[in-house]
């Protein structure tokens, strides 16, 4: 079972206009709501796929209980734990001209200690223990900058795999447990090396250096351009890290919204299915691919998924 820890998790409202101007009423031409999170947005997609997952997450107020009811009718196991408050909308606005998308993230509601606590009881009591843990998205307010550190550190002395997929602060302090895996997108690997990545090269070099820090593996999400994916393979003391480019094959892209987060989801299911890890990477970046076909937040469907898997292409870069 993968599971998930989406600590602030939202609705994502989707909202279509055929264009946007400050200070004028707008009618939308559509709306659609949906379970959002880094982390939800991955058991969305493990799920699809057919595999076991299981979501923890804090919600809180009419609007958390809007999020279970979204999820129960995925049928997508979870493990909420209720806190005062109410959990955060996200507004995506989609224009038709120009073709942009406007992104209103709101901070979500304060999380006291006795929240936190009760999350990482049924995280670390689930029975049977998660194959790997998924640990991504932003920090709600009151929530410590190093806590996926020390929850990382406590995944490794139960021998689980755990996953990072954060930005800023959060990153920073949970590169330094060394995860097994972590996937920043161009821009926020640039953050953490503070250097431009304008050439495929510097990507895989980023992703080379950043196995240095810790993570056994690196994946640094491109957008169309795809995927670079770099760690040691073979035996444990090679010297050479090396890293490969996955390109998906050109699609119709109508929201590439949880791209990454499907991009996770798909590789940890080739993981679990113990394909070898190019594979895995494949199945991933064919995730990646489906989720942007799709309108809103709306992700992947396992029958895209199958027909690009299969054209996505991969080399070594080093």
């Amino acid at each position: 079972m993968i599971a998930t820890v989406t600590l602030n998790p939202s609705l994502d409202e989707w909202v279509e206009l055929p264009a946007l101007r400050p200070g004028r009423l707008h009618r939308a031409t559509s709306f659609a709501r949906y379970a959002g999170g880094k982390g939800i947005n991955v058991s969305r997609v493990v799920h699809e796929l057919e595999a076991a997952t299981r979501a923890f997450a804090l919600a809180g107020g009419e609007d958390g209980a809007i999020l279970r009811t979204l999820l129960q009718r995925l049928a997508i196991p979870q493990a909420f734990v209720t806190l005062a408050g109410s959990t955060r909308n996200n507004y995506k606005i989609q224009t038709r001209a120009p073709r942009l998308l406007t992104e209103i993230n709101t901070p979500g509601p304060r999380v006291p200690k006795t929240a936190l606590r009760a999350l990482e009881r049924r995280l670390f009591r689930q029975r049977p223990a998660p194959r790997c843990v998924v640990l991504s998205g932003s920090l709600s307010p009151g929530v410590p900058h190093d806590l996926y550190r020390r929850w990382i550190r406590r995944l490794h002395r139960l021998g689980i795999p755990a996953v990072l997929d954060s930005s800023g602060a959060a990153l920073r302090h949970g590169l330094r447990a060394r995860p097994w895996l972590i996937k920043p997108n161009r821009h926020e690997a640039e953050e953490l090396l503070q250097r431009r990545l304008s050439r495929m090269e510097d990507v895989a070099d980023a992703a080379s250096a950043l196995t240095a820090q810790g993570p056994a593996l690196v994946i640094i999400s491109l957008g169309a351009d795809g995927a670079v994916l770099a760690g040691r393979v073979g035996s444990p003391v090679a010297a050479l890290v090396q890293a490969w480019l996955a390109r998906p094959p050109v699609v119709k892209a109508d929201s590439a919204v949880g791209a990454g987060d499907s991009l996770i989801g798909g590789f940890l299911v080739g993981w679990a299915r113990r394909l070898n890890l190019l594979e895995a990477f494949r199945l991933g970046v064919a995730c990646g691919a489906a989720t942007a076909m799709t309108p809103g937040t709306e992700l992947c469907h396992r029958a895209d998924v199958r027909r690009l898997v299969g054209r996505v292409t991969i080399r070594r870069l080093r």
